[in-house]
Parts: structure tokens; C-alpha cells; sequence
């Protein structure tokens, strides 16, 4: 869940719908993730368009594309039209739902990003913060996933990902958005001795006529950048870090890795 900007609003209107209360869930249900799919894709393909920029400048194409915490599938369709072979995978079955009907071309598989087996790979993406949501109740063990990642990387293969980083001016505010058949309200406070931040969201949409209401809490874990950076090196990465990606800048306190699997030396002859 991306940071959202939140303008003022103009002018207040009755709310003539009648209202249905959704429950409460801690994992991207039908509408939120809705929400996020026509409202917030912006991100996904701005960062796409760059990212393939660069692929293709390395010559990584036609390969297999593994994309963590695939969301509603927005990058992943524009992968798979570029020549990849697409795997996405999530542990929010709306986001799947949605990506299958994005992308059906690929295939997607609802999973915790930390349990999921990766195949033999070019590219692995993870766009949008997908590591700082976690392995279900529990933060991501970086070192552990990483070096599972390496290992199913092939010499030369790409490692991108962005998270949110602990360093920086606290977190703790609100904000809102709207769209033409719905509305999305976020209270955000942050821990920072446990580097934490708690997401309070609530969605309006208008489905057949009613309005329904749907509460969402998110627990995210934010991480110091020396230790994403040793988890990247301990794994045998090399890499840099960016705050944008080509011309796409990322949110505030938000870093992009781009990492590449070194090739392996060749055995010596004996």
C-alpha cells in the first residue's frame, strides 16, 4: 500500500446509498484491493515501463519472470506482453483474482512470499513495498529469502525490489482519496522502536446501487538499510540502491535495490 496523497475536499454530498458494513480483515480483501487496482496503478506502470527499459539495455528477455507480492497483476501483464514468462505470486486471493483477469497469460499463485518454492529464474521482482508486509503475522527473514533467491536465479539474473526504510522522519498521519465510485480513508502511526507501521484503512465503493464499508488493519515492518544491503551481500549480490526507478521516484523513506546475481567462476581444469 503505497503512500497516499490526500487533497482537500471541495464540497460535502449526502450520502443517498444505502449502507452495507463489510468486516474487519488484515490482508487486501475484494474491495481495497479493487481499490488499489483502478485507483493506485499508476505506480506499477511507471515502474514497469523503466524497468523493462533496463532489462532490455542487459539483454534479459524471453525468460522466466518471478514477481513477489504481485498485487492486481498490473505489472505482470506488462511483463508477459514483453516476452516473459510470468509467475506472480500473493497471499491476497482479490489481488489473484484480479491478476488472473489482467494477465491471464501467467500464472499466479497465492502464497507467502517467504514459503513460496521459487523455479529456476531470470528475474525476480518485488515492486511496492511487497517485503515490508511480511510473512503472514511475522517480518520477513531477508538473509533466509534472499539467499533462496539467489540460488534460483541464474548467473547474470536480476533481483529489484523497494522497501520502506526505518531512516527518516516518522510516519504518523492521515490522509484520504476518492474515485468515482469510491473512497478510501488511511490513519497511519508508526513504532519506531519496533519499526513498525499500523495502517488503519477504510473503503467506500458503491456496488449495485449500495455503498459498502470494508475496515482493513495492516501491520508493516520497516528496515534499516545496512541490513537490507547485508542481506544482499551475505547472499552474494551486487547491487545499488536507488530512490526512483529510471524516472519513476519512489514515496518518501522508500529505497529500490537493484541487485544482479553475479556468474558463477568457471571450475578450474584439472
Amino acid at each position: 500500500m503505497h503512500e497516499i496523497p490526500g487533497p482537500r475536499l471541495a464540497e460535502s454530498r449526502p450520502i443517498d446509498h444505502p449502507l452495507t458494513i463489510m468486516s474487519r480483515s488484515t490482508v487486501y480483501q475484494q474491495d481495497l484491493a479493487w481499490i488499489h487496482h483502478v485507483g493506485f496503478g499508476d505506480f506499477a506502470r511507471g515502474a514497469g515501463r523503466e524497468l523493462l527499459q533496463s532489462l532490455r539495455r542487459g539483454g534479459v528477455r524471453g525468460e522466466t519472470l518471478i514477481d513477489l507480492g504481485c498485487g492486481s497483476g498490473i505489472w505482470a501483464a506488462m511483463a508477459e506482453r514483453a516476452g516473459f514468462r510470468v509467475v506472480g505470486v500473493d497471499r491476497s486471493a482479490a489481488m489473484i483474482a484480479l491478476a488472473k483477469r489482467k494477465s491471464p497469460k501467467s500464472e499466479f499463485v497465492r502464497a507467502s512470499l517467504d514459503e513460496f518454492p521459487l523455479p529456476p529464474c531470470a528475474v525476480v521482482t518485488a515492486l511496492g513495498e511487497s517485503f515490508n508486509y511480511g510473512a503472514g503475522t511475522e517480518a520477513i527473514d531477508l538473509r533466509r529469502l534472499f539467499a533462496r533467491i539467489a540460488r534460483a536465479l541464474r548467473p547474470g539474473g536480476r533481483f529489484v525490489f523497494d522497501v520502506i526504510i526505518h531512516e527518516g522522519e516518522p510516519m504518523n498521519y492521515r490522509t484520504w482519496r476518492v474515485g468515482p465510485v469510491w473512497a478510501l480513508l488511511v490513519d497511519v502511526k508508526e513504532d519506531r522502536r519496533r519499526r513498525t507501521l499500523a495502517r488503519h484503512i477504510i473503503t467506500f465503493r458503491t456496488v449495485d446501487g449500495r455503498i459498502r464499508r470494508s475496515e482493513e488493519q495492516h501491520a508493516v515492518q520497516c528496515f534499516r538499510r545496512a541490513e537490507v544491503a547485508r542481506a544482499l551481500r551475505v547472499s552474494g549480490f551486487r547491487f545499488r540502491v536507488s530512490r526512483r526507478y529510471g524516472r519513476m521516484p519512489l514515496a518518501p523513506r522508500r529505497l529500490a535495490f537493484i541487485a544482479t546475481n553475479p556468474p558463477r567462476p568457471a571450475r578450474a581444469r584439472r
